[in-house]
């Protein structure tokens, strides 16, 4: 179809009435090529730039444009034929994205469902019948048995420590305390290292820890798979050893020194030989030494049940996880389903549009008719600006101009890309 019309604005004249016959008898005229932008400005000229004029002219171009296409079969299809590809595209998108929700709805939904409620049997299984993730029974009970005797044996060393470090470093004996009880358990250590210093008060605090780590590291050794673990175990035995002997020496020499002084016999000088002799040396080896071994197998085998009720743990919170994650995934299907749902919507929403577009007998060429409609207007803006017109009418003219496009043609068009599709 041509796009640019000849004739019909010819023999007009500013009067109305003369106008408005020119327009019920456009249909009658002979149509042939036209220079919209010479048409422009003749028709500025006849009409004097006014505003009516102008709305009267691109009125006109409308009418005729469709006229034309309403009597021209082939041109008819060939504008529809955007329409037409776009409205397919709606519906072939629209089937593509039912058949993505319908596996969302009924696949991908149901089998998150499902993969939870797997995971919860297994977390009841697993607190049914822990010994299928351990291999063997939970020691729940042993774990709180030998917590509850680990402290209070870690109560007993710290007081056994700190009392026989005072009484080993610090303290002077009396001959009324010469009993083993009395050098060691002094209920008075920590105040009365208090009142002898900071130094003092901090060394019969932090000595206590120092074979509580000991403890810890025979632990920590156990767990090695080497056979040095072994020697590693053994020499920390045997440092332990030899400081609580260091210890039980002190107290005892303390002891045996002052009964020499205030004895009248002649006593031997007090060696190591006969601390080894001396029933007092080996009651505080045993009251600190074997309680220390017996905390640091108490704490091996509590540390060992905890392990096993710490894989049972773990393996909950792994079940857990997975369930938090397909809620996850539930969530997200959701959401891209009501996502899925508000194009489909808006897709029918178009498409129903389209048809009532295609289904119109005055349907247009938008972008053919824009441009002949915008070359008028700029020889109608350009015999304006000829004449010395105000900016105001040239902005008006504009404004007459962009609302009559918005309204009969832009709401017509489809997207620049699918107006070059026609031929």
């Amino acid at each position: 179809m041509t796009n640019k019309l000849k004739g019909i604005f010819k023999n007009s004249s500013p009067q109305k009435n003369e106008e408005e016959n020119k327009i019920n008898n456009s249909y009658q005229q002979e149509f042939t090529l036209v220079k919209w932008y010479d048409e422009g400005w003749t028709k500025a000229l006849n009409h004097k730039g006014g505003e009516n004029g102008l709305k009267v002219c691109i009125q006109r171009i409308y009418h005729n444009h469709k006229e034309i296409l309403r009597h021209d079969e082939i041109e008819q299809e060939k504008a529809k034929k955007p329409y037409r590809v776009k409205l397919q595209e709606y519906i072939k998108n629209n089937e593509f994205l039912q058949k993505k929700l319908d596996k969302l709805q009924n696949e991908d939904i149901p089998k998150a469902k499902e993969k939870i409620e797997y995971f919860r049997e297994e977390i009841r299984g697993i607190k049914k019948n822990p010994e299928e993730v351990i291999g063997e029974k939970s020691e729940k009970a042993g774990f709180f048995i030998g917590l509850t005797i680990l402290l209070f044996l870690t109560l007993y060393l710290f007081v056994f420590y700190s009392s026989a470090s005072y009484s080993a470093f610090f303290k002077d004996f009396t001959l009324n305390q010469l009993g083993v009880a009395d050098s060691i358990f002094d209920p008075q250590a920590v105040s009365k290292a208090l009142r002898d210093g900071v130094t003092e008060l901090i060394l019969i605090l932090t000595i206590p820890f120092v074979f509580l780590g000991l403890g810890y590291l025979i632990h920590k050794f156990q767990e090695g798979k080497s056979f040095t673990k072994y020697l590693q175990i053994a020499t920390l035995i045997l440092v332990t050893f030899i400081f609580d002997s260091i210890l039980a020496y002190e107290i005892t020499e303390k002891i045996y020194s002052l009964k020499a002084e205030n004895s009248f016999a002649e006593i031997p000088q007090y060696t190591v030989v006969l601390a080894f002799q001396s029933v007092n040396f080996w009651l505080i080896i045993f009251a600190g030494f074997i309680v220390y071994l017996i905390w640091g197998f108490v704490f091996d085998f509590t540390m060992a049940a905890y392990y096993k009720m710490d894989k049972i743990a773990v393996a909950i919170k792994n079940k857990q996880e997975e369930i938090h994650l397909q809620k996850e995934a539930i969530k997200n299907h959701e959401e891209e389903i009501n996502k899925l749902n508000h194009v489909i919507g808006t897709n029918s929403t178009e498409a129903e549009k389209l048809k009532t577009i295609l289904n119109h007998s005055d349907l247009i060429k938008p972008k053919e008719l824009e441009n002949s409609i915008s070359q008028f207007l700029d020889g109608w803006l350009e015999w304006l600006a000829a004449n010395k017109k105000e900016e105001e009418e040239k902005q008006k003219a504009h404004q007459i101009v962009d609302e009559f496009l918005s309204v009969n043609i832009q709401s017509l068009k489809i997207s620049e890309k699918e107006e070059q599709t026609q031929p």
